[in-house]
């Protein structure tokens, strides 16, 4: 099942689903992101990863406009350490086409530090191959 977030203007800022076949949830972010809209979209993934017990993610910010960076602190701070309470291992990443995309990516890459693997991707198909290849390693499971 595909749940679709929208902005207040009613246009569609975030579509999640548990890819059940693939093992994953697929997070679809589209248009100009505001704080807001981010806190609340990863608020939906949090909720997903609890419901299905997935540690999968892959984001698809392909069809992102423009910086999201104004959310990294919160991200960092709020839903890092909440997602790794629920075993986040491997976070696939695929950029915006955008120098500011890219950037809020790069910061979020920053934060993220060794408490879960997160990779950047250019190109979505390699995204896939790389989360896919990531389910068939198994990490040990951080002794802090």
């Amino acid at each position: 099942m595909i749940t679709t977030l929208t902005n207040s203007f009613d246009k569609p800022y975030l579509s999640l689903e548990w890819d059940q076949a693939n093992g994953w949830i697929y997070n679809r972010w589209q248009g100009l992101l505001s704080t807001e809209n981010v806190i609340k979209g990863c608020e939906q993934v949090l909720a997903l990863m609890q419901q299905t017990k997935c540690v999968y993610l892959l984001n698809d910010n392909r069809e992102v406009t423009g910086s999201w960076n104004q959310a990294n602190d919160w991200i960092a701070q709020e839903w890092m350490p909440r997602a790794l309470a629920l075993d986040l291992r491997r976070f696939a990443h695929v950029l915006a086409p955008g120098v500011f995309g890219q950037t809020s990516a790069e910061q979020m890459l920053q934060q993220v530090k060794n408490r879960f693997q997160m990779v950047l991707f250019h190109d979505f198909t390699e995204a896939q191959r790389w989360l896919r290849e990531a389910q068939r390693t198994i990490l040990p499971t951080d002794p802090s």
